[in-house]
């Protein structure tokens, strides 16, 4: 340890411009991970945070709830199914709202209270239990009223929700009799409002799947899905997911490959004091062990400070989605960050390893 810090004090500026260059490929990585976890969140959240054990859309649907159109007593068809403990209708559509004061996009999804759909992520409040009732998540304060256009539905907020985002837009639960009168009066002349899906729970000791599938057979024109299969088929998630990984990808492997030549390099500068250490008995493992010292050292300094910045960014950022920072995210980051660093740093630990210290005659 009193080699690798005096090394590290007579070189303040060499170690200094690597911690910095590690802590913005880490915080980049940080970065990049939280904005990819907050839009998907923004996009699936409805569907993720569903409390259900599966879902059934239209068999036409192309497994995208919004494309999906049944009949409302489908529900009741999906609850006759063996394996089938509660079944209920989940119905959704896009609208504009006069949220105070201002006019914006929303999503509207209508349940059944206490049945499968609910949603779950209740920051305060309560889950909407009387007609014209509502639940938010993005937009207004619990007491605040919210006009549909141009179905004029007024809408009370008795709860906000966290995690629960459609599409990215400000999504809004209300019991699904206000959500049929909001659908009807938006889209005047229907014969009947449709439903989106029917959200249903498995008996006890049933598998998901199974049920899943036992419900496209029995019914016509459905098609079930667990909920994690569901919200793996939503349209655009997977390449989403893919783009932003790909960038945290290469942000990662750019940070070990900078860390490895590095201390490569500072090797090979040093390939005479070491052979001299060598000769006085120095062992192999004592330079390995500082040489690894030094890297837990930069990796954990540059860790701070990114973690730092990433707060602050988070902090900063107004992009209309909610942004945490997951304390699983910068424990896994900086860990992996450290232990592939000490794998690059093999190469120098190699190197090392091959000094022979009878050459140390003449070196100065």
């Amino acid at each position: 340890m009193s080699l690798a810090g005096s090394e590290i004090r007579r070189a303040k500026l060499r170690f200094g411009l690597l911690t910095g260059a590690v802590a913005l490929l880490v915080f980049l990585v940080l970065l990049l991970s939280t904005l990819s976890g907050a839009l998907v969140g923004a996009l699936i959240g409805a569907l993720q945070g569903l409390r259900a054990d599966g879902i059934v859309y239209a068999d036409f649907a192309r497994d995208n709830i919004a494309a999906s159109r049944l009949d409302p007593g489908s529900a009741e068809a999906v609850a006759a199914v063996p394996g089938v403990a509660a079944a209920s209708a989940v119905g959704t559509f896009t609208t504009a709202a006069q949220i105070e004061g201002a006019s914006a996009d929303v999503q509207i999804f209508g349940f059944v209270p206490g049945a499968p759909g609910a949603p779950s992520g209740l920051s305060s409040g309560r889950l909407p239990e009387s007609p014209g009732e509502v639940a938010v998540d993005g937009a207004g304060q619990i007491g605040d009223t919210i006009t549909l256009d141009p179905a004029g539905t007024e809408l009370t907020i008795v709860g906000l929700l966290r995690g629960a985002q459609f599409n990215a837009l400000p999504t809004l639960y209300t019991p699904l009799e206000t959500y049929d009168e909001a659908a009807a009066a938006t889209n005047p002349g229907l014969p009947f409002v449709p439903v989106n899906a029917v959200a249903f729970d498995v008996a006890d000791g049933a598998d998901a799947e199974a049920v899943a599938q036992a419900i496209t057979d029995a019914v016509p024109g459905v098609k079930g899905y667990t909920l994690d299969t569901a919200v793996a088929l939503i349209p655009g998630i997977e390449s989403i997911t893919q783009s932003f990984g790909i960038l945290v990808g290469l942000t990662f492997v750019i940070g070990i490959v900078v860390i490895g030549f590095f201390f490569l390099i500072l090797t090979v500068q040093k390939l005479k004091p070491f052979t001299l250490l060598r000769a006085i008995g120095t062992s192999t493992g004592r330079l390995a062990a500082t040489v690894a010292i030094q890297i837990t050292i930069v990796v954990l300094v540059a860790s701070a400070i990114a973690l730092a910045l990433t707060l602050l960014a988070v902090q900063g950022l107004n992009t209309g989605i909610p942004v945490n920072l997951d304390p699983g995210l910068i424990g896994g980051t900086i860990v992996a960050v450290w232990i592939f660093s000490l794998i690059a740093g093999l190469l120098s630990i190699r190197r090392i390893a091959r000094i022979d210290p009878a050459s140390a005659v003449g070196a100065r």
